[in-house]
């Protein structure tokens, strides 16, 4: 099963935030094209050009629609999750894209603001995928603080004992995009926890070393 953000297809953009069912194949299908561009993920800061994915290390890839190819194939960028956050990030003027991972080590980073800032000559749409929730998302209160103070003032921490701390990643993309002139109108939300939905999702936290990844993407627009 693909699920979809009603935001990003009123404006034209396919894309998709798989299930645990759907594999690579189901994807590239959906795409209609061979591969979906990815990089190695490395819960950094860096967003990198699709041209330049080869081999390349980041957390966000940016899709250029100056630079799909003049066929029926799009150009399909995408990352791989399982509890960290799918962002995609699309700007209705250029069809320009980004898909973006966006764990609390992302988060820290500031993946959010360099992936807004390579596609951004104008008002951006933004679509947040399921992810860990504040339900089952428990850290340290060091990484509670540390993810608190890079959303900029944003509710995220939501409860805890004296040294652990339940966060809401989900919160702390959403806090950062506001921070960026994002309002709630250009932000959609594709509901669902990873690790609570075992049906759904899958989660590192929940099974280890063996969990599988989903490959949330987006294509760019003409």
């Amino acid at each position: 099963m693909l699920l979809t953000s009603s935001l990003l297809s009123n404006h034209g953009f396919v894309h998709a935030f798989p299930t645990r069912e759907s594999g690579d194949a189901d994807l590239c299908e959906h795409f209609r094209t061979a591969a979906i561009v990815q990089v190695k993920q490395v819960h950094g800061g860096n967003a990198v050009e699709a041209d330049a994915a080869d081999g390349a290390e980041g957390d966000a890839v940016v899709g250029r629609a100056a630079a799909t190819p003049v066929r029926a194939d799009a150009l399909a960028v995408g990352v791989r999750v399982a509890d960290c956050v799918p962002l995609l990030l699309a700007n209705p003027r250029s069809g320009d894209v980004v898909a973006v991972h966006a764990g609390w080590r992302g988060v820290v980073a500031r993946i959010v603001p360099a992936a807004v800032e390579a596609i951004a000559d104008g008002p951006l749409l933004a679509a947040i995928g399921p992810c860990i929730g504040a339900c089952c998302f428990e850290v340290g209160r060091d990484v509670g603080d540390r993810i608190a103070s890079a959303c900029d003032g944003g509710r995220v921490v939501v409860w805890g004992a004296q040294t652990k701390v339940y966060v809401d990643l989900r919160a702390a993309v959403r806090a950062q995009l506001t921070s960026l002139g994002f309002t709630s109108a250009r932000i959609d939300d594709v509901p669902g926890c990873t690790k609570h939905e075992e049906a759904l999702f899958h989660s590192f936290r929940r099974d280890g070393a063996g969990s599988g990844r989903m490959l949330a993407a987006i294509a760019t627009r003409r």
